[in-house]
């Protein structure tokens, strides 16, 4: 009986915890460089994400990427893309342009 009680808590609190993170995220030109903002995204293991992504640069399409998570996005400029994922790696994943890899990139913060 405590085993069985010690796993519904042990569930109970797993469920509480996990989360759906959304987030907007929206690219950008300034000067000619060229970045998704905000920069840092910040989650916790299990949560699952979901992000918005919106392309202001007016150079046409872009790409967002977070390799770690095999998330590979395009996205045209006036057409916005919504991607979906789960959290599963805690760490600090870098966030790229996948077709254009002079631009700054950001991070995706994992919590354990």
């Amino acid at each position: 009986m405590k085993a069985i009680l010690l796993g519904l808590v042990l569930m109970t609190s797993f469920s509480i915890q996990a989360k759906t993170r959304m987030f907007t995220v929206v690219n950008h030109q300034f000067e000619g460089t060229k970045q998704w903002l905000p920069g840092t995204l910040i989650v916790n293991v299990g949560d699952d994400v979901e992000i918005m992504l919106v392309n202001n640069a007016p150079s046409g399409v872009h790409n967002f990427s977070i390799p770690a998570f095999d998330i590979n996005q395009n996205v045209m400029k006036g057409k916005p893309a919504t991607i979906k994922f789960k959290a599963t790696k805690a760490g600090i994943h870098d966030i790229k342009c996948g077709l254009h890899k002079a631009h700054v990139g950001g991070q995706f913060v994992v919590n354990k």
